[in-house]
């Protein structure tokens, strides 16, 4: 997956998988955008891999922001997922995953006590 992105006016988060785990990056990532003009609040989850940065859109735009992570090599531009196809991708593969449990169990239970059980167990 790519890098998660949500931004709304005058407010901007990003999820970097490499930021997850990683205190030096988020350290780095805060010292660096703290260098901005306009940047009000600042917060880096390591744990999550996220930043969430507010600032000042008359100072500083989400556009010159990403551009600023992606020249200092910690975002691609070309792998950024918008918030709404993040969440179409995670609900399209919690359907596949729940759909398959209830093929699975139908055939399970259509099967059972019959050879073709063990085939269906393989499905």
């Amino acid at each position: 997956m790519g890098f998660y992105l949500h931004k709304t006016p005058g407010r901007l988060r990003v999820k970097i998988p490499g930021l997850k785990r990683n205190v030096e990056l988020a350290n780095e990532l805060t010292l660096l955008l703290r260098e901005k003009q306009g940047i009000h609040l600042i917060e880096v989850n390591p744990l999550t891999g996220s930043i969430k940065v507010n600032f000042d859109e008359s100072q500083v735009s989400s556009t010159t922001l990403l551009n600023l992570l992606s020249q200092e090599g910690h975002i691609d531009l070309t792998k950024l997922v918008s918030s709404s196809r993040y969440m179409d991708t995670m609900f399209f593969q919690a359907g596949r995953v729940a759909s398959k449990a209830i093929v699975g169990l139908a055939l399970d239970k259509a099967f059972e006590g019959s050879s073709l059980s063990i085939i269906a167990a393989l499905i």
